[in-house]
């Protein structure tokens, strides 16, 4: 084959010519790449499919974030109810021990117009307590009247034998 017989075979075929180029050559004025529009026709339905999936995904991502806001708030919901019982619970252990520690106070007064001795280390746990009553009554702001007397009665008691040589008194 000669050079003329090429020349003439692509002047017959030039529109072939052309065509078969531009697949590999891209001509600046009229963009047409047919591998690249090839290949996207080809890959169309798996980008949608990642479309799909992505949007799917950010979906369930939305609705687990839904889900756990709403968990959170039933938690907090429970938690305050759960703080209100404690508060209501230790509110009513101290209410005991403010009666435990009157009756104890009342009792200790009532053993010393008796005429039963005690040790100082009693006199001692006795005022302990009195100011542990007075702490709590404070706290919840009551009245108080009986323990007052029975206090200074005990204290007078102490303060007239507290110089006895006697482990008693």
């Amino acid at each position: 084959m000669s050079w003329s017989d090429i020349w003439k075979f692509l002047v017959d075929n030039i529109f072939a010519v052309i065509c078969f180029l531009s697949l590999f050559i891209e001509i600046i004025p009229i963009k047409f790449d047919p591998i690249s529009a090839l290949i996207k026709w080809l890959t169309k339905s798996v980008r949608q499919e990642i479309q799909d999936m992505r949007t799917e995904l950010m979906n369930n991502i939305n609705s687990v974030k839904e889900e756990l806001r709403h968990d959170i708030s039933v938690l907090q919901e429970q938690q305050a109810e759960q703080d209100d019982k404690i508060l209501e619970l230790v509110k009513s252990i101290e209410m005991g021990e403010i009666s435990r520690i009157r009756w104890e106070i009342i009792e200790f007064s009532n053993s010393i117009d008796n005429g039963q001795v005690h040790i100082r280390d009693e006199y001692r746990h006795i005022k302990d307590e009195n100011r542990r009553y007075h702490d709590l009554i404070e706290k919840y702001d009551l009245n108080n009247g009986v323990i007052e007397e029975e206090m200074d009665k005990i204290n007078k008691h102490y303060d007239e034998n507290r110089d006895n040589a006697s482990i008693y008194f």
